[in-house]
């Protein structure tokens, strides 16, 4: 249940916002109009140190990315850049989502010029429509910070990964702050 229009929210909140709803509202509708120039704007914005982070957190997660029954997924997706990069030599199941539809549109054109074997589908990073404990790896590049809730993003992380991965990605996310 979205919380009152008084209630501070525990995620991003754009101006004139007064509940969850209307938050992913307006980031889902932002996301959506920004698609064609969103990745000059992460390029630009970052000098392109972005492409790097990607290429780093592949590198970070290569033992599990190398096994052949893993499945990984990246959250809050966007064009599918940290999921293609993630799916780069891999012999894992990789999966994007994202629930701005303009982005995954570009996702699966990069994926087809890459001839990369991943998969997007349309989800909300608060309410995945995923079973629990499916995943070995869940992967957030900038998307995180737009979640109208980071609880209940948490939540839904750790509702998805397997036992073992959750306990080092709570490990990952305590020793890194």
């Amino acid at each position: 249940m979205p919380p009152a229009a008084n209630t501070r929210l525990s995620g991003t909140r754009p101006e004139g916002t007064r509940n969850e709803a209307e938050v992913a509202a307006r980031v889902r509708e932002m996301f959506s109009r920004i698609a064609p120039r969103y990745d000059f704007l992460n390029h630009l914005l970052s000098l392109s140190f972005d492409r790097l982070w990607r290429r780093r957190t592949a590198r970070r997660f290569r033992h599990i990315l190398a096994r052949p029954h893993a499945r990984v997924l990246d959250l809050c997706c966007g064009t599918g850049d940290l999921t293609l990069a993630l799916a780069r030599g891999a012999r894992a199941t990789v999966l994007g989502t994202d629930f701005a539809h303009p982005m995954l549109v570009l996702a699966e054109k990069k994926k087809r010029e890459a001839a990369s074997a991943t998969c997007y589908f349309e989800g909300d990073a608060l309410r995945l429509p995923v079973a629990d404990a499916s995943f070995d790896l869940a992967t957030a590049a900038f998307g995180f910070r737009n979640l109208a809730n980071y609880e209940a993003g948490l939540r839904e992380i750790l509702r998805i990964l397997k036992f073992l991965i959750t306990r080092i990605f709570v490990y990952i996310f305590h020793h890194t702050r």
